[in-house]
């Protein structure tokens, strides 16, 4: 199959890249150029993705059978790529990034309305409200950023072919966030971890597992939602212990009445929030890593 890549150079998109060039397919990366694009054995694009007439060309030069959409943040992202594949008379399988912050369960971290809290999020749970970090936090998607919105938009437009994922917290190799940095700072000063109950639960997923469903969403072409996230959420403390294990340090825990913001998952949280990726699993789907490889991953530049 070839399959066009909106973004695709730095993190998730520049995995999942890489995974549909190792699966054998002719692989092309739109982009804008503001980082390289490394993905080895790809065609490479300059495009402007708010310009519908960019993402129009893009398509109409590379012709493919799937599009993925590794960046629309807002409702406008999504009216311009959509805009853009009607022009160039794009009919094959659109596979939309989302995120679980779609949720109202993610949203009740946040101070905000949850209808009632549940043991496991599912695709079938109560969504968050609009724009849910403006006003909470900066967020890279802008003021406007809601990823429900993007849902829609792609939705309406194509319900038959599209298909979204919705992301947990992701880590791994090329992770800008370096979401899991204090942790394995902490671990390796050799002096006690603080915490306060350490109990809190989110699920996450490694990179490659998320480039992996990207490439299986593609493959299967079945539309719908779907969660991708680990099997099983374990606990914050416990995630942390596996990594001092991963890395031969001890690890001396120190109880605390307050938790210094870097290690903040450590401390109490408003509520739980493990998604369940059953739906995709029942596809066929599952991790492509091991157990040490999402620990090596965590640990990885």
């Amino acid at each position: 199959m070839r399959i066009l890549f909106l973004g695709g150079t730095r993190f998730i998109g520049h995995h999942a890249a890489a995974r549909a060039v190792a699966a054998g397919h002719d692989v092309w990366v739109a982009h804008r150029g503001n980082h390289p694009c490394e993905v080895a054995g790809v065609v490479r694009m300059r495009v402007d993705r708010t310009l519908p007439s960019d993402v129009s060309d893009a398509v109409e030069a590379a012709r493919p059978d799937a599009v993925v959409d590794t960046r629309a943040m807002t409702a406008e992202d999504a009216e311009a790529c959509l805009e853009g594949l009607a022009s160039a008379r794009f009919a094959g399988t659109v596979v939309v990034l989302s995120s679980q912050d779609v949720y109202a369960q993610f949203g009740a971290l946040n101070g905000l309305p949850c209808p009632h809290l549940e043991d496991v999020v599912t695709e079938d749970s109560p969504l968050t409200v609009p724009v849910p970090f403006r006003g909470i936090a900066a967020h890279d998607g802008g003021d406007d950023y809601d990823k429900k919105d993007v849902e829609a938009a792609f939705l309406a437009a194509a319900p038959e072919r599209t298909v979204v994922l919705r992301l947990p917290a992701v880590t791994g190799p090329r992770d800008p966030a370096r979401r899991f940095g204090a942790f394995v700072d902490a671990l390796r000063s050799g002096r006690p971890v603080p915490r306060r109950g350490g109990t809190f639960r989110w699920t996450h997923a490694d990179v490659r597992d998320v480039a992996h469903a990207v490439v299986h969403g593609i493959e299967l072409g079945a539309p719908g939602i779907f969660n991708v996230g680990e099997a099983d959420t374990p606990t914050m403390a416990a995630r942390v212990e596996r990594l001092a294990a991963h890395l031969g340090v001890p690890l001396v825990w120190e109880d605390v009445e307050e938790v210094p913001p870097e290690l903040g998952l450590l401390g109490p949280m408003p509520n739980d929030f493990v998604a369940s990726s059953d739906r995709l699993r029942a596809t066929g789907w599952a991790e492509v890593t091991t157990a040490e490889q999402r620990l090596d991953g965590i640990l990885a530049p």
